[in-house]
């Protein structure tokens, strides 16, 4: 993707080097976040300009700003299991010291919203003592 003539500085090369990782880290990014600011994964879609979720093709109206934000999240990092500390200072945006078990309130009452079968989730994953992610569809097959 670049192209240096001799002589060159090992600075340079470096900072090229750099420059064409952010490239291709970025586009990976996009196969997840088409248009920048929808995230597509599997049937799940997320319109962060609009604060609009489609599950299936339908589109769930129900969801609360900090559901939202949870769902967001955890689709920002497909297959990436959080732990319920790091979702409670990611999106809650301050150390709680109350019931954590607030995330796991707002977890299902989001899979009551966007999963067919709550007791058999495919999208919001639970991973039994440590947190929760939402599947990804290109590790699925």
């Amino acid at each position: 993707d670049d192209y240096m003539t001799k002589p060159f500085s090992t600075r340079e090369l470096v900072a090229r080097i750099k420059a064409n990782l952010r490239k291709v880290d970025n586009s990976s990014k996009k196969t997840t976040e088409q248009n920048g600011n929808i995230i597509k994964l599997g049937t799940l879609m997320l319109d962060l300009d609009k604060f609009e979720v489609t599950v299936r093709g339908e589109t769930v109206n129900d969801l609360t700003r900090r559901e939202f934000e949870v769902l967001r999240y955890l689709a920002q990092n497909p297959g990436q299991v959080v732990s319920r500390e790091d979702l409670l200072e990611k999106v809650w945006g301050y150390e709680y010291y109350g019931d954590i078990r607030t995330v796991d309130v707002t977890v299902r009452r989001i899979r009551e919203k966007i999963e067919k079968n709550t007791s058999n989730p495919k999208i919001l994953i639970t991973k039994r003592g440590i947190g929760y992610y939402v599947a990804n569809p290109k590790n699925n097959g």
